[in-house]
């Protein structure tokens, strides 16, 4: 005669499978959001690798984060942003789309003045853009960096074409949610076409090289 599991049985397993869970279900997430975070990796290389291309075709300057097509000083219907400048290069939209945070709707220009590109997972780096502030690499030439490899040019976004702010010193971290999106990180992608991981800290330290200017110290 075959004997069942008692109670004290049952529950022990059971205890056992939510231990082993509550062990393996975030080590599951973490990998899964390296792999996101990999993938991203690759989407933010593609189109730098997009706005390096373009700047080929225009004297070599890299593009400024939106154009003001009309002249009104203002984002309007007909305006557009970098994003749309360098698609013909990249020729493939989902690339525009950080894996750990589509947004829903495309990520160019939808027809609503004020509202263009803003449903992206990447942004031009405008750190630094104030008067008498760091040179910041929007617009500017491609010898003009003095090490291209150490200038960030496209870094994540929630949303919005360009991040930074009006800022003519250093040791400013950026603590919105793009910035930490991967395990506490962010993809950064530099002019000289590679792209790599860092921690918020990383980018604009109070002493020492800055990653957001053209002039490293």
């Amino acid at each position: 005669m075959r004997r069942g599991f008692t109670l004290i049985e049952l529950l022990v397993v059971i205890a056992i499978i939510a231990i082993l869970a509550s062990i393996l279900f975030p080590v599951f997430a973490k990998a899964r959001e390296k792999a996101r975070q990999s993938s991203c990796l690759s989407n933010v290389k593609q189109l730098v690798v997009g706005c390096i291309s373009y700047a080929q075709d225009y004297d070599e300057q890299l593009p400024y984060e939106d154009l003001d097509i009309n002249g009104s000083g203002s984002e309007d219907a007909g305006d557009m942003s970098w994003r749309s400048m360098v698609l013909p290069y990249c020729k493939n939209v989902q690339i525009y789309q950080c894996p750990s945070n589509k947004n829903p709707g495309t990520p160019i220009y939808n027809g609503a003045a004020g509202d263009y590109d803003q449903k992206a997972g990447y942004a031009i780096n405008v750190q630094h853009w104030g008067t008498g502030a760091p040179t910041p690499p929007y617009g500017a030439s491609l010898g003009q960096a003095e090490d291209a490899s150490s200038v960030v040019f496209l870094w994540e976004s929630t949303g919005t074409y360009e991040i930074g702010i009006e800022s003519n010193s250093h040791g400013d971290v950026r603590s919105d949610a793009a910035a930490k999106r991967h395990n506490d990180g962010q993809n950064c992608a530099f002019i000289d076409g590679h792209a790599k991981w860092f921690k918020p800290a990383a980018l604009c330290p109070a002493s020492g090289d800055c990653l957001l200017t053209l002039e490293q110290e």
